[in-house]
């Protein structure tokens, strides 16, 4: 299948990417003028200069392709411009549905996040249980907004639509705060840790790669969600995750 793959410089991006080059599939990846393409251009895929903003490039981009991997977006629980977050996760996220839908491709994975839950009413929860009420900042917000959009051009127009929702992920090459805070808690450069007594899920980024490529090459599984998670530790202990490099066995827990 040709693919193409939004976000592909992205801390999961790079790691889906790295794991879809190991198969015949041939990788159509839109890059900014201002990314870092080095990992990508090892994998071998092809590049092309666009924006998730920018409609006629994704379009243009996605020509020829059967498959979508929609991972851009805003991930950050700040930003100097809060409107970047709208753009890129509610507009971009509509500007690659709908162009997928123009280009008649046969599947689109969409990547979001489980923040989008929120707090449900049922905890622990699953796929099939609605969200909760509130989103807990303008990330999960925007997310949101940009899953609601996809969902609906799925129902109402037939776009082929599948999604995935990572949890907390962790892994080599995290630039975020996360990887920096495993960093600094395997080394010792911590002074003071809080809420060491509260559960979250994590999931290593080789596994929800490995969900990713398997939600695309999975057949008959149009409007299935997956939430990609596996391991239900504290706040210290993450650092556990720090040296994990077994083959991926994904499993879905939160």
């Amino acid at each position: 299948m040709n693919i193409f793959i939004t976000g592909a410089t992205g801390f999961i991006g790079t790691h889906v990417a790295k794991r879809l080059a190991r198969t015949e599939h041939k990788l159509i990846c839109l890059v900014r003028e201002t990314s870092d393409t080095r990992q990508l251009e090892k994998q071998g895929v092809t590049l092309v200069r666009g924006d998730v903003t920018d409609r006629d490039s994704v379009l243009q981009g996605m020509k020829g392709c059967q498959w979508v991997i929609n991972l851009a977006n805003i991930y950050s629980f700040w930003e100097p411009r809060k409107k970047v977050f709208t753009e890129v996760n509610v507009e971009g996220t509509r500007n690659v549905m709908e162009a997928a839908l123009e280009a008649g491709v046969s599947k689109v994975v969409h990547v979001s996040t489980a923040g989008v839950y929120g707090k449900p009413v049922e905890c622990p929860f699953c796929e099939k249980d609605p969200v909760g009420p509130v989103r807990f900042s303008e990330y999960f917000r925007t997310k949101h907004e940009g899953d609601l959009i996809a969902w609906d051009i799925s129902e109402k127009r037939g776009l082929p639509l599948v999604m995935v929702y990572p949890v907390a992920v962790l892994g080599p090459g995290d630039p975020k705060a996360t990887g920096k805070y495993i960093q600094n808690l395997v080394r010792r450069r911590l002074p003071a840790t809080v809420f060491t007594d509260s559960y979250f899920t994590f999931a290593h980024v080789n596994d929800v790669a490995e969900i990713i490529v398997r939600a695309a090459e999975k057949d008959n599984n149009l409007g299935e969600r997956y939430i990609a998670g596996k391991h239900q530790l504290t706040e210290i202990e993450p650092s556990e995750l720090a040296d994990y490099d077994k083959r991926p066995t994904p499993h879905r827990v939160v």
